[in-house]
């Protein structure tokens, strides 16, 4: 089977990236907010979820650009999308508006950036959906 026989709907695509991407950031944002900070220091480096995130929206983006020839290929590649671009979204005002503590992570300038990308991302994919349905 292959795309062009069952062909993934603007509706579908809109879920299989948005319910990931709002799905990944209510989830981290729980974890750092009730849990608490952790970090990853992989090979003694510090890794943030931005760059976890930029690790799953480039492939993802590659696949969508080229086409599958599998639905299900298809399907994951915007799942993924979503989850890699939630992660992006989520910590981009984090970096770039404060000092990057631990605290930071925590404060209301990151949550409120998160808050204004996501809304973005949102606002952007309704957009895209209406003018492909």
């Amino acid at each position: 089977m292959n795309d062009h026989s069952h062909p993934i709907t603007p509706k579908q695509t809109l879920l299989l990236i948005l319910l990931p991407l709002l799905g990944i950031v209510l989830g981290l944002r729980l974890w750092l907010h009730l849990v608490r900070v952790q970090h990853v220091y992989p090979g003694g480096f510090l890794v943030h979820h931005l760059f976890t995130g930029v690790l799953l929206v480039i492939p993802a983006a590659f696949v969508l650009a080229f086409g599958t020839r599998h639905r299900w290929s298809a399907i994951l590649a915007r799942l993924v999308l979503g989850c890699g671009s939630g992660l992006i979204l989520d910590e981009v005002a984090f970096l770039v508006m404060t000092k990057a503590s631990d605290d930071d992570y925590v404060s209301g300038v990151s949550l409120s950036g998160a808050m204004g990308f996501i809304a973005g991302a949102v606002l952007l994919l309704g957009m895209l959906y209406r003018s492909r349905r």
